[in-house]
């Protein structure tokens, strides 16, 4: 078979400003230069019509050089601008960033040549990573052959995902999660051999860097599909050493609301949150609602890490306090009282073990801690307006529009014989009204106030305080129910509480 080639015109063109530059350095040094790895591994898959990884924006690429790639790097970017970072030691790789007419997302990674190039490829991951191309050759003929001495190219082509060898896990043991974020952002099929050694090896992932861990975790969870590869680790015991809290779960019995037992509604839950976060859920109008938050799931959360994953993670935890709370009453009834706030102090230390951001901890462990919250405004006599306006100051937007989206989710998970269609009805009439609310409030904040705070300090001899803002709300909460719709209304309204709030405060006054 005639090896498959890549022109240099193939390169994007931010890669291809770096490529060219790269090679004249190598020629002037006389070192040995190659394009590795990842980005050749997603021009394959996409050349043959399998898509890439859809991780963020900009172009990524790794190089395999026969010099100091600190030296090495710093030489290229004073040619084309840009910042150069030592990312690690073992084996020594430099990161060129920023450079002129690169993308914010885009990286050239220079690692340190590994021996001879045969040598550097078999000590890698995978056989489709062990792919490389002569950059001087690229450069000089604008054509140049992929060099695979592992017949990753063919594994690629049969959506095969095979290891290089038994010691690549051990020299790396997180390489165990990338073989699963492979499989998910790229279509992979882990070939049984390669499922065998991720089981062997599996108890490795107790020694790895935690940030690395969450970092391939979250990319997996993130990726299309999440629930076949949950599964697909618990199968081989990765998810065992990764997340032993949702072990437990399994001894959780499909009763009552529920028709799976508590591990299989978790896995079931993150499928289902993928497809509300698509506006895929059961009801028309939730959908349309949806649709228009989509822009919340886009948030950035850290590198190549969005609001998907957060919804996700969450999602994965959100019940996982239930095992350390299960009950069963005098009829017979299994209950789970307090199992959110117990599940959110679960969740939160996890985020701390993974040394997640400040942010991503925040938000999972209060989506964790309020994902009842729906389900107990659904249960209520009566739903009002102040009640779902509450559930908005409580929770903000992004986190409040990230619970919908999980007891979406925990609804279409749920299918006991207890969940009654008049359950699912009011249910979604819940999310329906809560997402209006939040429209609601949004336009409200998008039009000129009736009263400043300015106005209030003035009227009332106020300084800055919080009972300014709380009569500013006050006048929010009575336009949003139509009791005041002029200026006049407003001071009506704040003149017979604001004398109210000032009782037992001397120092603030009124004007006379």
């Amino acid at each position: 078979m005639q090896p498959m080639q890549l022109a240099l015109t193939q390169l994007p063109e931010d890669l291809r400003l770096v490529t060219q530059t790269a090679a004249t350095v190598a020629q002037e040094q006389r070192a040995r230069l190659y394009l590795v790895g990842g980005w050749v591994r997603d021009f394959v898959s996409r050349n043959a019509g399998h898509g890439a990884r859809d991780e963020g924006q900009g172009t990524e690429a790794d190089f395999a050089v026969a010099a100091d790639p600190m030296a090495f790097a710093s030489r290229v970017a004073e040619r084309i601008g840009g910042r150069v970072v030592r990312l690690h030691d073992d084996p020594p790789t430099v990161r060129l960033v920023r450079w002129k007419n690169a993308a914010a997302q885009s990286a050239a990674d220079f690692t340190a040549l590994q021996g001879d190039l045969d040598d550097d490829l078999r000590r890698r991951d995978f056989t489709c990573n062990a792919l490389a191309v002569d950059v001087v050759t690229l450069v000089q003929d604008g054509v140049a052959p992929i060099i695979d001495p592992l017949n990753g190219l063919a594994h690629l082509a049969q959506r095969q995902l095979v290891l290089t060898s038994k010691r690549a896990l051990k020299d790396d043991p997180v390489r165990i999660l990338r073989a699963f974020r492979f499989a998910a952002t790229l279509g992979l099929h882990i070939t049984e051999e390669t499922q065998a050694a991720l089981a062997e090896n599996a108890p490795l992932l107790l020694n790895a860097a935690p940030e690395r861990i969450a970092a391939e975790f979250a990319w997996t969870l993130q990726a299309p599909d999440a629930g076949t590869h949950l599964l697909a680790m618990d199968a081989t015991g990765v998810l065992t050493f990764l997340l032993p809290e949702l072990m437990p779960l399994k001894k959780v019995p499909a009763a009552g609301y529920h028709h799976l037992d508590g591990f299989h509604h978790t896995v079931q839950a993150v499928q289902m949150a993928e497809r509300a976060i698509a506006a895929e859920t059961e009801d028309d109008a939730l959908n349309d609602l949806l649709k228009q938050v989509q822009p919340a799931f886009q948030v950035p959360f850290g590198y190549r890490r969005t609001g998907v994953w957060v919804v996700k993670f969450a999602t994965l935890l959100h019940d996982i306090g239930k095992p350390h709370t299960m009950t069963v009453g005098a009829d017979g009834a299994i209950h789970f009282y307090g199992h959110e706030r117990v599940g959110a102090e679960m969740a939160e230390h996890i985020c701390h073990r993974w040394r997640l951001s400040r942010r991503e901890t925040e938000t999972v462990t209060a989506l964790v801690r309020w994902h009842m919250r729906p389900v107990y405004l659904a249960g209520a006599r009566e739903l009002t307006e102040r009640a779902l306006r509450r559930f908005w100051r409580a929770l903000g937007d992004v986190v409040g529009i990230y619970c919908v989206v999980l007891s979406a989710a925990d609804l279409m998970a749920t299918r006991g014989l207890a969940m009654t269609p008049e359950h699912r009805q009011r249910h979604y009439l819940t999310l329906r009204r809560l997402l209006e609310t939040h429209c609601a409030l949004k336009a409200a904040r998008q039009r000129p106030r009736i009263v400043t705070g300015h106005d209030i300090m003035t009227r009332y001899n106020l300084p800055p305080s919080p009972l300014v803002g709380r009569a500013l709300q006050a006048v929010e909460e009575a336009v949003l129910d139509g009791r005041v719709r002029t200026k006049e209304d407003a001071w009506r309204l704040l003149d017979s509480l604001v004398p109210q709030w000032l009782t037992g405060s001397p120092s603030l006054g009124t004007n006379p």
